[in-house]
């Protein structure tokens, strides 16, 4: 990668540098170009711009559909279900840390240091390490 990246940045420095606003060369490829590109504005003419809304009432009645609240219960138990699940197929360690405390982040930080073992942490709350 490091090979590639010295290639690269050895054949950008070797072409010479043009101009953003140079014409007579591409700024890809340093090559001239067949013609100069000559830009010119257009004229502008006065247009007669005109929007219309219709005044009639959409084909449905946008305050007759009614929706049942959520209960935080509900969404709680399958977000839980759904993230439990998806530990159970997917993750593949050996250690479980339950808690994400300074105590539980200082423990997994010292297991992750043997290459040979795969550390999960498991928190209740979204920041990790916030009572520590």
């Amino acid at each position: 990668m490091a090979t590639m990246a010295t290639t690269l940045t050895s054949s950008l420095s070797s072409n010479p540098k043009t101009s953003f606003l140079d014409t007579h060369q591409s700024s890809f490829h340093g090559v001239p170009l067949s013609s100069p590109i000559r830009l010119q504005p257009i004229k502008s003419t006065p247009h007669n711009l005109s929007i219309s809304m219709s005044a009639s009432s959409p084909p449905y009645d946008l305050r007759s559909f009614t929706f049942e609240p959520i209960k935080e219960s509900i969404v709680s138990r399958e977000m839980t279900r759904r993230y439990m699940m998806d530990m159970i197929t997917y993750a593949d360690t050996d250690v479980v840390v339950v808690g994400a405390g300074s105590a539980g982040l200082s423990c997994a930080y010292e297991l992750s240091k043997n290459p040979s073992i795969q550390v999960a942490i498991i928190e209740q709350s979204v920041s990790p390490g916030v009572m520590a």
